[in-house]
């Protein structure tokens, strides 16, 4: 383009100056035809008067002495020289007969001439044959000739005209080539401007943000390069602004917890989060341009995409996908852009609502059976009793006594959940102080040794050093309360072990039965809530099903961790560990 450009500014010029040049050499060529002529008639009338005066001295001479001197003055002259007299007649010629030649009144330089004027014309000569300029002057007496005129070959100037054209014409090729040399060089020049111009708009199309054009001199090219440098400005100014953007929707998107994509009109994935890919198993985010049935093997998900591209609104559905774990989501599909096919797949992940959900009602369910029993028992004593049984003094205490049993294991039931609802609020907290866990320890063992004594049982507190750390006491006691609880209460022979230690960062303590322990199976379950790997044992011993589940929550407000060890026929390790801070 650059080269077609130059070569087009190069011919325009040089056409340009080929007309120029040839309208020149043309006129000039006018103007010195012109003045070659009118020079060479004013060089003719000074030739006829200087003969005129050389034959006004011999006016009386014979007419063969007239002839000499006509000869002799064309001779030096080298022109035709004629005498004619006041009537026309020819008087004398020098290259002709006189008696052949004709009237010449009628010639226009013959009549200036006789007017007193000098007279000039050109004209072909019949009696020569050629094309001659005539130049007349009057004679200085009218008698016997009163005009004398010259004449001389045409010829004569036109070589002098062709002489003076091939000068100018080589004059003016010398100039032409000259300004074509010029213009070669300005054309390239432009192309050379043209050419870094387009260079600069390359390298800003292509995002280079140092590219600067040239704005000197300030002609049209140098305004053109300010213009370009302004809309690099302007554009680079955009393209910060639509990064910005990008950047900022693409940071909202990936930390969406909802999972959203863009398919285009093949159903081939435009853009997706990292939501999305997680929702759907995928290991990474879908790259732009995957077909959506290697992102996702749902066939609802894809009978969902296909209804909302013939929709004429938004539609929903609720789906489990079969992902490496099972996800329960609410997919809406809607079409943004309905002239170009594309459709916006929006994933809301309700995993963990249904979980909460489940929760709920399982919670709901065990809190109401667990009521069900001590309340029916307390109903039904209290019947008894009220249809007679306050007579029968040999039951009656043993009645009162189940039902204030009963009543204390509602009022255990009770403080559990409450509890565990306090432990469970969001803005649930510590009262922090500085303590030691080995006097906790010992404290809480000296309560329940009676009662493992009771049951036939050892309680020890091994040996150690003082374990301060940073915690709520009366929390603290509650775990470990609960712990000793349920290590006496399940069981049956030998006895319970405490021990404790820490390091810098932590310190643990670990409660040891020698009870039945608990089923590989059962072993996850045993911190939720109302859980009991022996229902029946478990409510025969007064447990709430509570203990365990309160303990993990204590553990976890304090930033520890609790754990458990425990083999079928071989007791049970429960143990957890608090940071010292």
């Amino acid at each position: 383009m650059l080269q077609s450009l130059r070569a087009r500014l190069f011919l325009a010029t040089s056409l340009v100056l080929l007309v120029a040049m040839a309208g020149l050499l043309f006129s000039l060529s006018r103007v010195e035809r012109a003045w070659l002529s009118d020079r060479n008639a004013d060089a003719l009338a000074r030739s006829a008067r200087e003969v005129a005066l050389v034959l006004e001295r011999t006016r009386e001479a014979s007419p063969d002495t007239l002839a000499a001197v006509l000869a002799a003055a064309d001779s030096a002259s080298g022109c035709r020289v004629t005498l004619i007299a006041a009537d026309g007649r020819v008087v004398a010629d020098s290259r002709a007969d006189a008696g052949s030649l004709e009237n010449h009144g009628d010639r226009p330089e013959v009549v200036a001439a006789l007017a007193g004027r000098i007279g000039m014309d050109v004209r072909h000569s019949h009696s020569l044959g050629v094309d001659l300029q005539y130049v007349a002057v009057p004679a200085l007496r009218p008698s016997p000739w009163a005009v004398v005129r010259v004449a001389e070959p045409l010829e004569i100037v036109r070589a002098l005209d062709r002489s003076l054209l091939r000068v100018s014409a080589l004059a003016v090729v010398s100039v032409l080539l000259a300004s074509f040399v010029l213009a070669f060089w300005v054309s390239n020049r432009f192309a050379a401007r043209v050419r870094a111009l387009e260079t600069v708009a390359s390298r800003i199309g292509s995002g280079e943000e140092g590219a600067r054009a040239l704005e000197l001199p300030s002609d049209e090219l140098g305004r053109l390069g300010a213009a370009l440098n302004r809309m690099s400005g302007e554009l680079r100014a955009r393209l910060r602004a639509l990064e910005h953007e990008r950047d900022e929707r693409e940071h909202i998107l990936a930390h969406m917890t909802d999972g959203v994509a863009m398919l285009d009109a093949g159903n081939h994935v435009v853009h997706g989060n990292a939501s999305f890919a997680e929702l759907l198993g995928a290991v990474a985010p879908a790259m732009p341009g995957m077909p959506f049935s290697e992102v996702a093997r749902s066939p609802e998900l894809e009978d969902l995409l296909a209804r909302a591209r013939v929709a004429p609104g938004v539609v929903e559905a609720d789906l489990r996908l079969w992902s490496p774990r099972q996800r329960f989501v609410r997919a809406v599909a809607t079409r943004p852009d309905r002239e170009r096919g594309e459709v916006l797949l929006v994933l809301h992940d309700l995993t963990e609502v249904e979980r909460v959900d489940r929760i709920r009602q399982d919670f709901v369910a065990n809190v109401s059976h667990e009521l069900r029993t001590p309340l029916t028992s307390l109903r039904g004593y209290a019947e008894t009793l009220l249809d007679g049984g306050l007579q029968d003094e040999a039951r009656r205490e043993g009645f009162v006594r189940v039902i204030r049993d009963q009543a204390e294991r509602l009022q255990a039931l009770v403080d559990d959940l409450l509890s565990l609802a306090e432990l469970e609020r969001p803005e649930a907290g510590l009262r922090a102080e500085r303590l030691d866990l080995r006097v906790l320890l010992a404290r809480q063992v000296a309560v329940f040794r009676a009662a493992a004594e009771r049951s036939g049982l050892s309680l020890e507190l091994e040996g150690g050093g003082e374990l301060e750390l940073s915690a709520d006491r009366a929390r603290l006691e509650q775990v470990i309360a609960n712990l000793l609880d349920n290590a006496v209460k399940y069981t049956e022979r030998g006895g319970v072990t405490v021990r404790a230690g820490g390091d810098a960062r932590m310190v643990w303590c670990e409660v040891e039965d020698t009870g039945p322990g608990i089923p590989h199976d059962d072993q996850p379950r045993v911190f939720e809530r109302f859980y009991r790997v022996d229902k029946a044992r478990s409510r025969d011993k007064g447990g709430t099903g509570l203990g365990l589940s309160i303990v993990k929550h204590i553990v976890a407000l304090h930033g520890g961790e609790v754990a458990l060890r425990s083999e079928p026929g071989a007791g049970s390790v429960f143990r957890f560990e608090l940071p010292r801070g």
